[in-house]
């Protein structure tokens, strides 16, 4: 089995900074993580100011949503240096890029990663399961751990 980008860059990151939370990695690396109020469908967006990395949280998202979007934005720093981006969910299915993809990947490897315990009991594991468990959505879980 061949290991893609975000999964290999997640492992990277987590062995250096001996962590898989996003809170902790952002601390760690220098990444500046605020709230703010956003239009409803814009959950986070990352942007570097000064060459300060920030990733801006909509503050109205859920506890695992945001963790989930932190994660995000996280890999789009760590996988797409310099790229700014938008993460628009506006409950709707819209055609996601490349890079979208990558850092939903990048965020089920992390957020997975961080609850890896709770696999441990488990003899088969399904993509249902690491949605569950990594309050990730099924949708990322499908595309990332089925591919």
């Amino acid at each position: 089995m061949t290991v893609n980008k975000a999964e290999h860059n997640v492992r990277l990151i987590t062995e250096k900074y001996h962590s898989a939370d996003p809170d902790v990695l952002c601390e760690k690396m220098g990444i500046i993580v605020v709230e703010q109020e956003l239009p409803d469908c814009v959950n986070g967006f990352t942007v570097r100011m000064n060459d300060i990395p920030f990733i801006v949280l909509n503050r109205e998202l859920g506890y695992y949503e945001k963790r989930f979007t932190q994660a995000h934005e996280l890999g789009h720093i760590v996988l797409h240096n310099g790229i700014n981006s938008l993460n628009l969910s506006c409950n709707t299915e819209f055609c996601v890029t490349k890079y979208e993809r990558e850092a939903d990947s990048f965020a089920a490897w992390l957020l997975l990663i961080a609850e890896m315990s709770e696999l441990d009991s488990l003899e088969c594991v399904t993509a249902e399961d690491v949605s569950k468990i990594a309050h990730i959505p099924m949708s990322v879980a499908d595309s990332t751990f089925l591919d």
